[in-house]
């Protein structure tokens, strides 16, 4: 039994409903308008390949922390968002102004541009008095026990106020995200449209900073959007879904901690990093599994061919000695082979019949059209992509089972009645 679910079973009644108080529903609550506010930008992150600049402009807020401490000598939260928004601005421009002024690519200049502003904080942050009031562990790595009312007032603005920005401005970014030049073209002005979205990232990275931290937040923008990313192909779904992912990611890592008396933050990042994990196993598009399947599927669907086109030129084969010859042909185990002989028996496209192994009419209709693809295939190997005579048959045997495809290459192919080797190719009238 694991030390977690040893934990799990001992835990009591009381230590189970003590999280459901008001203080931890109005922190979670707040949490959860970060995670919210986070996944939905988060789209725009990923799909841009800006993650980071995602995290430099998590490190790069902490000057501007720092700075709105010292001219205020309090934590409250307005002051550190101006200051932070104001740090995340300066590092989008600074990173701009040394790609377009220096040789320095975009990536080494965002390391070189966040590396030193998280420095500039560090070296500020290293010369406030030992007295002074400022948790630097807090901001770093998170604290919403650290959460209060000013905070949850913050998020009530931001996250409405993001969620309407991607509403009014859903075209434009759509547009910036997936092709700036069109965008630039049809005069959407991607520069100031890029600006604003930094800008909105800083604040909702400045908001993160008690519930995950500087280290961690730029998770909660990058893991809930790349697990949506896997889901959908629709731009308004993915950020939905994102939304919604960065939410529960919120809000159950923060049950988790309180009732495992954990660090939040990363509970936060794990709860989100569990359900990446789950959309790269099971998305069904673009999931381990249901590719693992499509490709069983198609390995099937491709053996039970072969075996009907192996039928079809040999021949009716004795019940009591057709494995060796029909393995011989398509290359499969005996093993494999009886398996797609009951399959193909089952679909009543081949039969014992008096004795021998033997394809019914319908198995017979569809491995002339195997033959028909796979002659129709060479012929084009040769006569459209110049490849020698000898050399076709085994990129059309891959080929033939594309044989939805063989009316068309027919007409494209002038109708030929052989194929390079002089064999002739069947009609689908043909008997």
């Amino acid at each position: 039994m694991t030390p977690t679910l040893i934990a799990l079973l001992q835990i009591s009644p009381d230590q189970a409903l003590e999280p459901w108080t008001l203080r931890w529903l109005t922190q979670t609550l707040c949490t959860m308008l970060v995670g919210t506010t986070c996944g939905l930008l988060g789209c725009f992150v990923v799909l841009r390949r800006m993650a980071l600049i995602g995290d430099a402009l998590s490190h790069a807020v902490l000057p501007g922390v720092v700075l709105a401490f010292l001219f205020t000598g309090d934590t409250q939260p307005i002051p550190l968002l101006i200051g932070a928004t104001l740090s995340g601005i300066i590092t989008t421009v600074l990173i701009s102004l040394v790609v377009r002024t220096s040789r320095t690519k975009e990536d080494s200049s965002i390391g070189i541009v966040f590396t030193a502003m998280f420095a500039i904080g560090i070296v500020l942050l290293s010369g406030l008095e030992t007295s002074t009031h400022f948790d630097l562990g807090c901001f770093l790595f998170g604290e919403p026990l650290a959460i209060g009312a000013g905070e949850l007032w913050m998020m009530g603005i931001i996250c409405p106020l993001v969620i309407g920005a991607v509403v009014l401005m859903y075209h434009r970014l759509k547009l910036i995200s997936f092709d700036p030049t069109v965008a630039a073209a049809m005069g959407v002005s991607v520069v100031l449209t890029h600006y604003l979205l930094m800008g909105l990232l800083s604040v909702t990275v400045v908001a993160g900073l008690k519930t995950t931290g500087v280290i961690l937040v730029v998770a909660m923008v990058i893991t809930p959007a790349s697990a949506a990313y896997q889901l959908t192909n629709r731009f308004n779904i993915m950020l939905i879904l994102s939304a919604v992912f960065g939410a529960v990611s919120a809000g159950v890592g923060m049950s988790v901690a309180f009732v495992f008396n954990s660090p939040t933050g990363p509970a936060m990042v794990l709860v989100a990093g569990g359900i990446f994990a789950l959309s790269v196993l099971f998305s069904p598009n673009h999931g381990w599994v249901f590719d693992r399947l499509r490709r069983l599927r198609l390995a099937r669907h491709v053996a039970a061919e072969d075996v009907l086109k192996a039928l079809y030129r040999l021949g009716p084969q004795p019940a009591d000695a057709w494995v060796e010859p029909v393995g011989g042909e398509t290359g499969l185990s005996p093993r494999k082979l009886l398996k797609t002989i009951a399959r193909l028996r089952d679909e009543a496209v081949v039969a014992f019949i008096e004795g021998r192994l033997a394809l019914t009419e319908a198995g017979s209709r569809h491995a002339r059209e195997l033959v028909r693809s796979h002659r129709l295939w060479e012929t084009y190997l040769v006569n459209e992509a110049g490849i020698p005579v000898e050399a076709v048959h085994d990129p059309a045997e891959r080929l033939e089972h594309a044989h939805e495809l063989s009316d068309a290459l027919f007409e494209a192919l002038g109708q030929p009645d052989q194929d390079p080797h002089g064999s002739e190719i069947p009609r689908v009238s043909d008997e």
